[in-house]
C-alpha cells in the first residue's frame, strides 16, 4: 500500500480503488455519450456492460478515469466498498487518506519461515466483532478471507465456523487470520472497526 496523500483525493473523496478489466478501451473517451454507446451496443450479460452500468449509476458520486489499461475509482469509503463487493474479481488495489486506516502493529517477530509460506501478518480478531458486524459486513469478511488465498486465508477452526454462517463458534475462543502484506490489511479495516484487536508481523532473515 502506498503512503497515505496528505490531501484528500480531488480535495473531495478519502478513497481510491483500481480495477482491470478486459474491454476497457470501449469506455474512452468516458463521457455519458460514449460509455452509453458502449452499453447500448455490447451483450447486456458481459462484465463490461455491469462495469459501465455502475459508472453510470454512480457518477455523481465518485471520479474516475482509465489508465494503462485500468480504471481507477475515486469515492467514498461506502462507495469504494461497494464497488469492490461487485467487481471483486477485477480488483487491484486499494489506497486511502483515512487515518484511521492506518497499520498498527503491535508484534514483530523475526522467523526463518513465514506462516505457510507466504504471509507476513497473523491478526488476531476482536472478540466484539462476533456480535457487531452486520450479516453484510461478515458476509463480506468471508468473501474477502475465503476467494483468494494470495491475499488471505483463514486456518483457525472457531473464525472458519463463524464465516460459514451455520457452524458453532465461540465469541470466547481466540480467533485469527493471515493477510500477505500491509495492502491485503487496508480492506479489512475497511469492513468494520470491529475486526482487528491485534496485528503480528512476520520478518523473514
Amino acid at each position: 500500500m502506498r503512503k497515505h496523500h496528505n490531501r484528500l483525493y480531488f480535495g473531495k473523496y478519502s478513497h481510491k480503488a483500481t480495477f482491470r478489466l478486459p474491454g476497457l478501451n470501449i469506455l474512452y473517451p468516458t463521457s455519458d455519450y460514449y460509455i452509453s454507446r458502449a452499453i447500448r451496443y455490447k451483450d447486456q450479460s458481459s462484465d463490461i456492460v455491469r462495469f459501465a452500468k455502475y459508472l453510470m449509476e454512480h457518477r455523481s458520486q465518485m471520479k474516475f478515469r482509465l489508465q494503462n489499461r485500468s480504471c481507477i475509482f475515486y469515492s467514498s469509503k461506502k462507495i469504494i466498498l461497494e464497488s469492490i463487493s461487485k467487481f471483486w474479481d477485477f480488483w487491484v488495489d486499494i489506497t486511502s487518506t483515512d487515518p484511521k486506516l492506518s497499520i498498527s502493529t503491535n508484534d514483530v517477530v523475526v522467523c526463518k519461515r513465514l506462516p505457510l509460506g507466504k504471509y507476513n501478518y497473523q491478526v488476531h480478531t476482536k472478540r466484539k466483532m462476533y456480535t457487531r458486524l452486520s450479516d453484510a459486513q461478515r458476509r463480506l469478511l468471508r468473501s474477502y478471507l475465503t476467494q483468494n488465498d494470495d491475499n488471505a486465508t483463514v486456518t483457525n477452526k472457531n473464525l472458519k465456523a463463524y464465516l460459514s454462517l451455520n457452524g458453532f463458534w465461540s465469541a470466547d475462543v481466540n480467533s485469527y487470520f493471515y493477510v500477505k502484506d500491509e495492502k491485503a490489511l487496508t480492506p479489512i479495516y475497511m469492513i468494520s472497526k470491529d475486526i482487528v484487536d491485534r496485528v503480528i508481523k512476520f520478518v523473514k532473515v
